[in-house]
């Protein structure tokens, strides 16, 4: 089955996937890593806008920073969303929903999967929006 056009992310509360929905412009998916909290926005046929990424210095506050980058969201709705691959770099950091398809180590098999980067979760057939890690 090859990587659909929109790429399900099911919203999955209290887990990894937890600060995703719509908002009045779109939809969003934010989330920490390492050092950086960052929000990317959709517009609302799922096509990529923009990314916002804030370093921080202590990651005892990257909830904080993301929930502040979320809070001027107007209309905010936490739930599953279906966006398009794309990608940025910020900070020499790669962001994105990036295509690794290709084949299979060893078994000559090919393997259709998205990864979500930096936070390496994968997304694969059925395509029902769970990741695996």
């Amino acid at each position: 089955m090859a990587v659909p056009r929109l790429i399900p992310i099911a919203h999955e509360p209290d887990h990894r996937t937890d600060r995703i929905g719509r908002y009045d412009g779109g939809m969003f998916l934010a989330s920490a890593w390492d050092h950086h909290a960052y929000v990317h926005l959709f517009d609302h046929d799922g096509a990529y806008r923009h990314s916002t990424v804030r370093r921080v210095t202590d990651r005892r506050t990257l909830d904080d920073a993301v929930a502040e980058l979320v809070a001027d969201l107007p209309g905010r709705v936490y739930g599953d969303i279906a966006v398009q691959l794309f990608q940025t770099r910020q900070d020499g950091v790669l962001f994105g929903l990036v295509d690794e398809s290709g084949d299979r180590a060893g078994d000559g098999g090919h393997v259709d999967w998205v990864e979500l980067y930096p936070d390496r979760l994968g997304f694969g057939a059925p395509w029902d929006g769970l990741y695996d890690t």
